[in-house]
């Protein structure tokens, strides 16, 4: 049982303040109401509040609220970005919530893009179904408030703002002047007048970032929030994890801090212990549970971030959890699924402690001239280790702290792995991996690109071949596949490749859950022109339930199952997932068609769900590989988009 629960059930319909979406101008802002019970904190002294946005209805986000419930603090902020369901389906999402953490918990909610004006759900429709259950909040409940905790004595005031987001009545600007400009200075400067020793401020869209975004809520409230020198800064919208170093502005060289840049003068303290009053720290948490998002460290913002995770690099689901007192913040990403990045820092009254080097350590694994690296033994003694270069003694060079490399030729390869921690600092390790020879991959792609229409050329397996130009496009660090109507079907492949012995996987995911009869998701391994295809098909159905089989096509598309679909176990796809999809066509008089579908960031099955033999004329040549899309008839929510990454295709062992 949450301790805030007990002390605040009785005072959540009082809590919720009701107040008009237009801000009044400036003025002195009002006294938090008095509560009529004191909230109780389950350690004296102490606030223990979690943090995340961008959540879904996924697995990923069910094990990030099991988590919140877990870790049992005694709130959390939600950053916005809710369901992304459906519009009228808020309570479902509000009830699962609940289940995890407990009714009468403090799920404190932040307005983001896709409830602020109804796309995915009306976030005052979530505020009903999740209502405040702090005392004393002042403003409006979702949208623009701020609240002090615990009431009597309070050690942090919690100022949630929504910069840049359509609401129904219209955009809300915080440029300088604005009335919520000016709500927002009051409510920090207030916060400080009273002796209130820290000062967190919420909002859903980031400043400074190395995701797909710029800087949306603008650098008038981000230089606000720099001068004032608010301690935390806490962001989703990024479907990734960023936390910045300590940042300052009014200093020699950085009058103001110039969103799109970076400037080092503007970083006050570059490592994880950091001084309290020095400056802000900007935190993105968009691990809630929809699907990551590539982290980009070659961003002109990045020399500005200390930690990161994204889907290239160790993703992770889970919240910041954070503990306040008088004179100390600490803080800590809490993993609840997938992979096993980390981030820890503080900030504390007093001087900060000498950045000590990392020290790195990595293993490998190889088959053939394929190897498997492994860094996540590295460590850093008072802070994180946030970079991982390597250099494969080939020429070669990648990131992260789990990679993949395919060597050219046999021999032994002086591969060198550097760390940086995030003050700074850099460790070094060099060993020694010897390989036996092998083959190029026959098709690569990770779509780092941008194409408008298309998908463009692979990295590796030549150019992409599209059913439909306008209905396709690369952005983001994935292919997109738009289904405009029921019955309408999508495809892209690589022509160029040619084998009669193909192990080919991809990652697929949607916008939209499947509705009707379902979303038909095809990985093809082998493609003949003017004869047909062999596919893997995964049938997505409207309750989440995912279905397999392997099929063979005529040139015209006509489909013959290969056997009896199978219901794939352990699988619910829910929007914000991703499946991985792996189908190997091999051999010839007969082929041998096998296939296996599994969640990211879950073990790949060890063995195959489905595998069937066919021996038909025609299709028993060397051929490409590529996907297929299918929104059946009898849909009720197109368009859809179906996104696809990481495709690989390699010849069969």
């Amino acid at each position: 049982m949450k301790s805030l629960k007990t002390a605040l059930t009785a005072l959540a319909a009082l809590a919720v303040v009701l107040a008009p979406a237009a801000v009044p101008a400036a003025s002195p802002l009002p006294a938090a109401a008095p509560a009529a019970v004191p909230a109780a904190l389950q350690e004296p002294g102490a606030v223990h509040f979690t943090a995340a946005g961008d959540y879904s209805s996924s697995t990923a986000a069910r094990s990030v609220f099991s988590q919140i419930g877990a870790i049992s603090p005694d709130l959390h902020l939600a950053l916005g970005d809710l369901s992304y369901g459906a519009t009228g389906q808020e309570q479902a999402w509000c009830d699962a919530v609940t289940g995890a953490v407990g009714a009468g918990f403090p799920f404190e909610l932040l307005a983001g893009n896709h409830e602020s004006n109804g796309q995915n759900g009306n976030i005052n429709d979530f505020s009903a179904c999740l209502p405040n259950q702090l005392p004393g909040l002042v403003g409006t409940y979702g949208r623009q408030w701020y609240v002090d905790v615990p009431q009597e004595d309070p050690l942090v005031r919690f100022v949630m703002i929504s910069p840049n987001l359509p609401f129904t009545d219209g955009t809300w600007s915080y440029n300088a002047g604005t009335a919520r400009y000016n709500w927002t200075a009051a409510a920090i400067d207030g916060a400080r007048s009273a002796a209130i020793p820290w000062v967190v401020v919420g909002m859903h869209y980031p400043c400074l970032s190395m995701g797909v975004y710029a800087c949306s809520p603008g650098a008038d409230i981000t230089n606000l929030m720099l001068n004032r020198k608010v301690d935390l800064v806490l962001s989703g919208h990024e479907h990734a994890y960023q936390r910045t170093r300590q940042l300052a502005t009014g200093r020699p060289g950085c009058a103001t801090l110039v969103p799109g840049t970076y400037n080092a003068a503007c970083v006050a303290d570059p490592d994880n212990a950091m001084a309290k009053g020095a400056g802000t720290v900007f935190a993105t948490v968009g691990t809630g549970g929809v699907a990551l998002r590539d982290v980009n460290r070659a961003d002109s913002e990045a020399g500005y971030f200390a930690a990161a995770s994204g889907l290239n690099s160790n993703p992770t689901f889970g919240a910041l959890s954070l503990t306040l007192r008088q004179g100390s913040l600490t803080a800590a990403f809490r993993r609840a699924s997938g992979g096993t990045f980390t981030d820890d820092f503080s900030i504390t009254a007093g001087t900060t402690p000498a950045n000590s080097p990392p020290t790195a350590s990595f293993t490998s694994s190889c088959t053939g001239a394929g190897c498997s690296f492994d860094a996540t033994a590295s460590s850093d003694a008072d802070g994180t280790v946030a970079q991982y270069a390597w250099d494969f003694g080939d020429g070669s060079t990648g990131s992260g702290a789990l990679v993949q490399h395919t060597f050219a030729a046999s021999g032994t390869y002086p591969v060198r792995l550097t760390v940086t921690d995030s003050g700074g600092a850099t460790g070094t390790l060099l060993r020694s991996v010897t390989v036996t020879a092998g083959t190029a991959p026959l098709a690569r792609d990770t779509f780092g690109r941008t194409v408008a229409s298309g998908f463009g050329a692979a990295e590796t397996g030549g150019n992409w071949t599209v059913s439909s130009t306008a209905n396709t496009s690369v952005s983001s660090g994935v292919g997109r596949l738009r289904l405009p109507s029921a019955g309408n079907s999508a495809s892209a492949l690589l022509n160029a490749v040619s084998s009669t012995s193909t192990d080919l996987r991809l990652a697929l995911g949607t916008d939209k859950p499947a509705t009707g009869s379902g979303l038909y998701l095809s990985a093809v391994a082998r493609s003949v022109p003017g004869a047909g295809q062999y596919r893997a098909k995964a049938v997505l159905g409207a309750n989440g339930q995912v279905r397999l089989q392997t099929v063979r096509t005529t040139a015209a598309g006509a489909e013959t199952a290969l056997q009896t679909a199978v219901t794939v176990p352990g699988v619910s796809y829910a929007v914000g997932d991703r499946l991985e999809v792996r189908v190997q066509a091999t051999g010839t008089s007969p082929t041998t068609v096998r296939a296996k579908v599994w969640e990211r960031g879950t073990p790949e099955p060890a063995g195959w769900q489905v595998s069937a033999t066919d021996a038909t004329a025609g299709l028993q040549a060397a051929g490409g590989v590529g996907l297929l899309a299918y929104l059946s008839s009898s849909s009720t929510n197109a368009p859809v988009v179906v996104t696809v990454d990481d495709v690989e295709a390699v010849r069969a062992n």
